[in-house]
């Protein structure tokens, strides 16, 4: 079938189907809750609300009876099931501002369960299938594979105190997702093989963690368990995550510290070992009913081969929300700084390194990354409804140091400076359009038209590059 007649066939089976919510279910309750909303990470969804089928919280919701399967008499054994499927279609014209044209359709499947024995232990599971047409794309395809497999204890410690410990492979994410994130736009997510540890009291938790990235295959059950191997050469993480709400406000903060080592990395002109440290401060909430605020001050050091490393990153995300207006439109502006190297030679290397980030935050095409970047974005959105939202920004890159040079996601050097003076590495136009047909299905479209700069013109092929992709969802 071609990629676009699936798409089409797709589109109608699961719209057809979102507008028959209720012949899944009970009859509405309009006095109860809806449902909460499915997790981005699905082992973090709690269904324990559940055991008590006749004083429910929540109005009855499609795949209920999937989410509490009572294992014994007194329901505080149970079993969960869920999944989701993803179909996409990308097209670029002009990509990597060349003269190619390519277009390729994507899907991902989901499975995942999870047994509750008790309130103590919980064994959890989620096997990823990803297909592409086109099977030169990274993170996209992948017969069959574990990408959450792992035990995890918990316990009441003293007064409102909670801990949790988990090992296996696992999803792993923090903040906003600029140094830890899930890699969501291709098929294949980001996992770790990961032991972790969790104290909470209230709204504080800390967090201490030490894992290997899991590098995906391509075959069936190829992505092997790596945490204890030391001859692995996947990327290592470890340290600490902290997080407590500021006093009389809607305010959060976080402190962290993060280590990564990896056996072959490069940036502007050092290759070698890399051992980095990074600490970091973030301040996220309101203010007031109308303004948001998400700002991140960062700084690594370490070494990479025999070159030391200094390199910081700073960032803002603000907005504003006109709530008594129509449509509430909210006007943003986001700011990014990275640093680069500053000089070539010198046994020092200043070019941050945004370890695992989730690109989608920098452009909707994800064709920059945080290394040597420095990006000034307005923003503005608009909800016509409850279930659409549409997010236009208009993004300035630049190179941050003209001694260094142009990377793309993860961390890769795309165009290095070869003496080039030009900062400016382009302009991009994006829109992102999301319209949730009810708690199951979503469809949403992303597209972007990027601009070339006075660098990219003088270092290699320079047209402008378009990319669209419209994708449809259904979780259960």
């Amino acid at each position: 079938m071609p990629p676009n007649l699936r798409l089409a066939t797709f589109s109608f089976f699961i719209c057809l189907l979102g507008n028959l919510p209720q012949s899944f279910s009970q009859e509405t309750n309009t006095e109860k809750k809806a449902a909460p909303t499915f997790q981005s990470n699905r082992a973090e969804e709690d269904y324990s609300y559940l055991k008590d089928p006749d004083n429910q919280l929540y109005q009855p919701s499609f795949g209920d009876n999937l989410k509490f399967i009572a294992l014994n008499s007194d329901r505080s054994i149970y079993a969960t099931l869920g999944g989701g499927y993803r179909a996409r279609v990308e097209l670029f014209d002009n990509k990597d501002w060349t003269t190619e044209d390519q277009s390729y359709y994507s899907q991902r499947l989901s499975l995942h369960a999870g047994v509750n024995l008790g309130t103590k232990l919980r064994l959890f599971g989620e096997l990823y299938h990803g297909y592409t047409s086109d099977t030169l794309r990274l993170f996209q395809s992948d017969d069959i594979a574990w990408h959450q497999a792992f035990v995890e204890f918990s316990s009441q410690l003293a007064g409102k105190q909670h801990i949790k410990v988990s090992l296996g492979r696992q999803e792993l994410a923090f903040g906003a997702n600029r140094l830890i994130g899930t890699r969501n736009g291709t098929n294949i997510r980001r996992s770790f093989d990961l032991g972790k540890a969790v104290f909470s009291q209230g709204k504080a938790n800390v967090s201490f963690f030490y894992g290997k990235e899991v590098v995906p295959q391509f075959e069936a059950f190829d992505n092997e368990f790596n945490l204890f191997n030391s001859e692995a050469t996947n990327p290592e993480i470890w340290g600490v995550y902290i997080q407590f709400p500021a006093i009389k406000a809607p305010i959060t903060d976080e402190i962290y510290y993060i280590g990564f080592g990896s056996k072959a990395a490069g940036f502007s002109d050092v290759f070698g070992k890399e051992t980095r440290h990074t600490i970091g401060l973030r301040r996220f909430g309101k203010v007031g009913k109308q303004f948001t605020f998400n700002t991140e001050l960062i700084y690594q050091f370490g070494e990479l081969g025999d070159s030391k490393i200094s390199a910081f990153d700073i960032e803002t995300d603000w907005k504003f929300i006109l709530t008594e207006v129509k449509w509430r439109p909210t006007f943003g502006i986001k700011l990014d700084f990275s640093s680069g190297d500053r000089e070539v030679g010198d046994d020092k290397i200043q070019t941050f390194n945004p370890l695992f980030v989730n690109p989608a935050i920098y452009s909707l095409a994800a064709v920059n990354t945080p290394a040597n970047l420095s990006s000034f974005h307005p923003n503005f959105t608009l909800f016509p409804h409850e279930d659409l939202s549409i997010y236009i920004d208009y993004a300035l890159f630049y190179r941050t140091s003209r001694e260094d040079g142009l990377y793309t996601p993860p961390r890769f050097q795309v165009r290095s400076a070869d003496g080039n003076p030009e900062r400016h590495i382009g302009d991009a136009l994006g829109i992102s359009i999301k319209y949730e047909i009810n708690r199951n299905i979503t469809c949403d479209v992303m597209s972007s038209y990027f601009l070339p700069g006075a660098f990219i013109e003088t270092s290699g092929p320079s047209e402008k590059t378009f990319f669209i992709a419209p994708t449809i969802s259904f979780l259960f």
